[in-house]
C-alpha cells in the first residue's frame, strides 16, 4: 500500500513538546515503543467534546489541534486526537496511514468518515491498528491479524474480514460472544477527507456529540468520566458515581479531576 505524503507545516508541530505532554521520550522504533506511546497518550490526553458545547468550532487543522492538546493541555474528539497521534508517529519515523472507520450506534452503522483510526505498517514485519480517540477503548495497539483473540485488560478483541473486503474489529467480554466495534477498509485517507463529517457532527444538533457534555480519561488506577449528568470514577476494580445537578458542579469536577479551569476554558473560546 502506498503511504500518503505528510503535509509538514513548519512551526505547527513540535515532537519534543508532544512527547513531553504524554510523558515519553524519543526511542528506537519498536512495537514495545509503540505500545508505550499509545498507552501514554490515553493516560495523558482526555477524550472530550467540550468545545462543541461551549460554542467554539473545531477547526481540523494541525496547528489548531496541537495548540489545544499540547499547549493548552486539553483533549479532543477522535479526529483531533488520532490525526495528531498519526503525525507524531510519522515524525518519529513510523510508517502509518489514516483510515476511515464506521462504528455502530443504536444498532446502525455510522456513515463513512465518522471515525478515524491509524494503521501502523511494517513494524517488525507486522501491521497494527491504533486508536487514541474513542474514549473507553483498547489500551494497546492491536495486531492486524484475523481470527486471533487479543486480550486487552478485561476485554478480548479480534479482526474478521467480510466478503466485501471490510475489516471488522470485534469485542467480547468472555472470548466467546463477539460484537462488531467498528469496521474499516485498508485504504489510506488524507486528513482533509474527514473535515466534512467533523463539521456535520459538531454543527448538527442531531449528532451524538450534542447529546451531552463529556470528558473521559484512562488513568493507571482506572478511568474517570465526567458528563453534565454524572461523574463516574472507576478505580482498582470499584466504581463510584456522583450526580451532577448544575453547571457549577460540572465545572468544579472538571477542574478537580482534569485540571481544566473554567476561566481558562472560557478564555480560550474568546481568543
Amino acid at each position: 500500500m502506498t503511504l500518503p505524503k505528510t503535509n509538514r507545516q513548519q512551526g505547527s508541530f513540535n515532537v519534543a513538546a508532544y512527547l513531553h505532554r504524554i510523558g515519553k521520550e524519543r526511542k528506537e522504533l519498536s512495537f514495545k515503543y509503540l505500545k508505550e506511546l499509545h498507552y501514554a497518550h490515553l493516560t495523558s490526553v482526555p477524550y472530550e467534546n467540550l468545545d462543541i458545547h461551549y460554542g467554539k468550532k473545531i477547526e481540523l487543522r494541525l496547528e489548531e489541534s496541537f495548540d489545544k492538546v499540547v499547549n493548552k493541555q486539553r483533549g479532543g474528539i477522535s479526529f483531533e486526537l488520532n490525526l495528531l497521534f498519526h503525525r507524531l508517529l510519522i515524525d518519529l519515523g513510523f510508517s502509518a496511514i489514516l483510515v476511515s472507520a464506521r462504528h455502530y450506534r443504536h444498532g446502525n452503522l455510522s456513515p463513512e468518515f465518522d471515525h478515524v483510526v491509524i494503521i501502523v505498517q511494517s513494524l517488525e514485519g507486522k501491521d497494527y491498528l491504533c486508536d487514541v480517540g474513542f474514549g473507553e477503548s483498547f489500551h494497546y495497539p492491536k495486531l492486524l491479524e484475523t481470527y486471533v483473540s487479543q486480550l486487552d485488560y478485561t476485554k478480548y478483541y479480534r479482526f474478521e474480514i467480510d466478503v466485501d473486503g471490510f475489516w471488522h474489529l470485534k469485542v467480547s467480554s468472555d472470548n466467546s460472544h463477539f460484537s462488531t466495534y467498528f469496521q474499516f477498509r485498508l485504504i489510506a485517507n488524507s486528513p482533509i477527507e474527514f473535515i466534512p463529517r467533523c463539521n456535520w457532527l459538531q454543527e448538527n444538533v442531531q449528532s451524538w456529540l450534542h447529546e451531552n457534555k463529556f470528558i473521559t480519561q484512562l488513568f493507571r488506577e482506572g478511568r474517570i468520566t465526567l458528563t453534565d449528568r454524572k461523574l463516574t470514577i472507576q478505580q482498582m476494580g470499584e466504581q463510584k458515581e456522583i450526580d451532577i445537578f448544575n453547571e457549577d458542579a460540572f465545572l468544579s469536577q472538571l477542574e478537580q479531576h482534569f485540571d481544566i479551569k473554567s476561566s481558562d476554558l472560557l478564555r480560550q473560546f474568546i481568543d
